[in-house]
């Protein structure tokens, strides 16, 4: 009963944390890792939050997956990028999630905190932007996709630079289609490697696990609310969450 008790008070906050953030990120159309891993981090330390967040985001993307099969198998286009940028992608999340292992606490915990900021700032400042769809080349997918991946298995915001370039050559639903299948197998490779550097607890498993059926039940729900919400609020939503996160996480490491 001691035991039970302690994993609980230990990891309450993260159950609801990520929950809701989960429920929340189906919605909102900015990157995860810029909202769950900094306030992970705090109740943890980085390596930990970004293996907790990767598991988390692969076991959410199986289901996104499920939720867009249809767009990622019956689009021809979407099928053929999504063959350019995984096996780049997947170098890239071996590489980042490698060079994780290597780097001190804190050194992570700034480079997470300036990562959020950069792109809080940049989520800020579309708010009001429209992109116009174009062609893109198969060098600039190929440098998106590898650095995409690289930023996702180190714990940063990959995604965000994925779908931001994804938005100037398709539609909203395919980059939630191809983002979905790419960031499946980064999520994996990531998630992996910090396992098996022994970042992650037997506790911290646990909490995977058992989060899952209450996940897969947030996004479904969540899914609901997705065309129901504008996409401003949405954004405004995800930037305010992230703002907490980088501020208890500077309050732990820096102050």
């Amino acid at each position: 009963m001691n035991a039970v008790a302690s994993f609980i008070s230990e990891y309450i906050f993260l159950y609801i944390w990520l929950i809701t953030t989960t429920f929340i990120n189906i919605m909102a159309p900015t990157s995860g890792s810029m909202i769950i891993n900094p306030v992970t981090a705090f109740f943890t330390d980085p390596q930990r939050a970004i293996g907790i967040g990767a598991f988390i985001f692969f076991i959410t993307g199986l289901h996104r997956v499920y939720l867009f099969r249809k767009e990622i198998f019956q689009d021809k286009k979407n099928v053929k990028t999504i063959k350019t940028m995984l096996p780049f992608s997947a170098l890239g999340a071996v590489v980042g999630g490698t060079l994780i292992s290597y780097l001190n606490a804190k050194l992570l915990a700034g480079i997470v905190i300036v990562a959020s900021c950069f792109f809080v700032f940049k989520t800020l400042r579309r708010l009001s932007v429209t992109i116009e769809h174009k062609e893109g080349s198969k060098k600039s997918l190929i440098s998106v996709a590898f650095l995409s991946g690289f930023l996702q298995g180190g714990g940063l915001s990959g995604a965000d630079l994925r779908n931001n370039y994804l938005r100037s050559i398709v539609s909203e639903v395919s980059v939630r289609a191809v983002g979905s299948a790419t960031g499946l197998m980064v999520f994996f490779i990531t998630g992996t490697i910090i396992f098996f550097h022994n970042f992650l607890k037997s506790s911290d498993v646990i909490l995977i696990l058992t989060l899952i059926p209450f996940l897969i039940f947030a996004q479904i729900y969540g899914k609901k609310f997705l065309h129901k919400m504008k996409d401003r609020n949405a954004k405004i939503l995800s930037i305010a969450l992230s703002l907490v996160g980088i501020a208890l996480l500077a309050y732990k490491y820096f102050l």
